[in-house]
C-alpha cells in the first residue's frame, strides 16, 4: 500500500480548504482504514523538510556547510531523523490515550488522518523560511517572521481540523492542539539535548 498521486492531491487540496474555514474540505480526505495508513506513509513527503532540518541542525552545531556532506555523521543523522519522525506521530499517538479519555474513540480516526496531512503541508510549508535562511535568500529576522506566520496559519488550520474532526468545543480543540506542541518542542529539546 502506497500512497498514490491522486491522493496525495486531494488531501491538499482539503488542507486547503481546511485554512478557509471549508468543512467540506473533509470529504476530500480517505477516511477508510487504508486511507489511515497512508496519512502516515505521507512523512515520505516531507524529505525536503527533513533534510532543511538536518542542514539547519548542523549548522547550528557549527559545521560549515560548503565544506562537509550533510550526511557525514550517522549520529546527527539519526538523531535528526528520529526527531522528524516522533514529531510526526507524538499526537496521534498521546490522541490514542486522550481520545479514549473523552469518548471519542469513533473519531480518532479521521481526526489522525486529517491531522497527518495537515502536518505534511505544514512541515514543507514551514521549512520553506528556513531554506531561504540557509541560501541567503532571507536574513535571520525575516526568515524569523515568515515561520511565525506560516506557524499561525498552520496551527489555525490543525484547530479548525481538531474541532469539525472531532465535534469538539473550541476551547478543546485549542487545547489538543496546543498539547500537540507542546509535544513538538518536547521532542525538539530532547534532539538537541542529544546533540549537544
Amino acid at each position: 500500500m502506497i500512497v498514490t498521486a491522486e491522493e496525495v492531491n486531494r488531501s491538499f487540496r482539503g488542507t486547503l480548504e481546511l485554512l478557509h474555514n471549508r468543512v467540506e474540505g473533509l470529504r476530500a480526505f480517505d477516511m477508510s482504514e487504508r486511507g489511515f495508513w497512508h496519512s502516515f506513509e505521507a512523512i515520505l513527503l516531507t524529505l525536503p523538510a527533513f533534510i532543511v532540518s538536518l542542514a539547519l541542525e548542523r549548522l547550528r552545531l557549527g559545521f560549515r556547510l560548503a565544506e562537509s556532506s550533510l550526511f557525514d555523521s550517522v549520529w546527527i543523522d539519526l538523531v535528526v531523523g528520529l526527531g522528524h519522525v516522533a514529531s510526526f506521530i507524538a499526537l496521534p499517538v498521546a490522541m490514542i490515550w486522550l481520545s479514549r479519555a473523552l469518548g471519542l474513540t469513533s473519531r480518532y480516526v479521521p481526526f489522525v488522518i486529517v491531522m497527518n496531512w495537515i502536518s505534511v503541508a505544514g512541515m514543507l510549508v514551514m521549512s520553506m523560511p528556513a531554506l531561504l535562511l540557509l541560501i541567503g535568500w532571507a536574513p535571520p529576522p525575516l526568515a524569523g517572521l515568515f515561520t511565525l506566520a506560516f506557524f499561525v496559519i498552520v496551527v489555525r488550520a490543525q484547530w479548525f481540523a481538531t474541532k469539525m474532526t472531532l465535534g469538539v468545543p473550541n476551547i478543546l480543540a485549542l487545547a489538543i492542539v496546543s498539547l500537540g506542541l507542546v509535544l513538538n518542542l518536547l521532542i525538539g529539546a530532547s534532539t538537541r539535548a542529544l546533540l549537544a
